[in-house]
């Protein structure tokens, strides 16, 4: 007479295999498996697994069911708790706000004034450099002629 199957059971975290076997050794057999996991303690008998009637009606068959994985970790996480709103506080908070921002915008203003001075007086430098370097090539030209008319006598 044959054994009656006995339901066995492991997850390797994403899903759950189970599987109906007269031993151990056939329910690895089944898993395709050459660690042996109930030695490892990651398989279990398991007569009462969800899957425990389906691998009854398909004894050496393996059942497999999606487990856990990442989202069903994601969804055990603590929620977050929504943040309460002190009115006061956000109130001072906007005051807050609205200071920097007008501080900020003042600085921009004086930054961009400041530049624009500088770029007026870089302007007044250059025509100033200019009017001299006229002033000396006229000047040098009279000197130069002056020198050579005095050379040549």
């Amino acid at each position: 007479m044959a054994r009656a199957p006995k339901v066995f059971t492991w997850s390797d975290g994403f899903h759950r295999y189970t599987v109906a076997a007269t031993s151990r050794a056939k329910a690895l057999a089944a898993w395709e498996t050459d660690r042996d996991l109930f030695k490892e303690g990651v398989a279990a008998e398991a007569p009462d697994s969800p899957d425990a009637k389906a691998a009854l009606a398909a004894p050496g068959a393996v059942i497999r069911r999606a487990e856990g994985g990442l989202t069903a970790a994601v969804d055990k996480l603590p929620k977050p708790k929504p943040k309460k709103t002190d009115v006061a506080a956000e109130a001072k908070r906007k005051q807050a706000l609205a200071e920097a921002e007008a501080a900020l915008e003042a600085a921009e203003t004086e930054q961009r004034d400041a530049e624009a001075d500088l770029e007026q007086r870089r302007r007044a430098l250059e025509e100033e450099a200019l009017t001299l370097e006229r002033s000396w090539t006229a000047r040098r030209a009279k000197l130069t002629k002056t020198v050579e008319g005095l050379r040549s006598r």
